[in-house]
């Protein structure tokens, strides 16, 4: 029995291929998001925990030293954060591009996809008449056989 062949089934491959890819770097970049949110968070629990130690060393006699340490720190984290805000911003950039070149193509792979689905159903449609049309011309066959041997009886 034939078998069901689509013709542009490289063409979908190819589309299929180029959406697992646009899959992969928008999870890529996900991924970097996700580990900058996540310094952002470390940098400020941090900062706040200084906060908490530099507040309780304030009560009775103060430490200079404790003080100035605090705010190269505080400097520092927040040099760091700005520059992460930064690179967050590219990145929002990124994967707004990256979320839409995803979307195209998934769009173009699910148009072939559809258009293999009808012409599949065409395919059986075709091939459930032929079969069909084999079987019906068989019985009509056994049938006059049939009569023959009845008529030769």
């Amino acid at each position: 029995m034939a078998k069901f062949v689509f013709k542009l089934d490289s063409v979908l491959r190819q589309r299929r291929s180029i959406e697992d890819e646009c899959q992969r770097n928008t999870a890529k970049l996900m991924r970097q998001r996700m580990i900058l949110h996540d310094q952002l968070r470390q940098m400020q629990q941090s900062v706040t925990n200084s906060k908490r130690q530099l507040t309780e060393g304030l009560t009775g006699q103060v430490d200079m030293d404790q003080i100035s340490g605090f705010a190269r720190f505080s400097s520092q984290v927040n040099l760091r954060a700005n520059t992460i805000v930064r690179q967050l911003s590219q990145l929002e950039t990124q994967v707004l591009e990256a979320q839409k070149k995803l979307l195209a193509a998934m769009r173009d792979r699910k148009a072939l996809d559809l258009l293999r689905d009808k012409q599949l159903r065409a395919w059986q449609r075709v091939t459930r008449r032929r079969e069909s049309a084999r079987l019906d011309d068989l019985a009509a066959q056994a049938y006059t056989r049939q009569v023959v041997m009845e008529l030769d009886s």
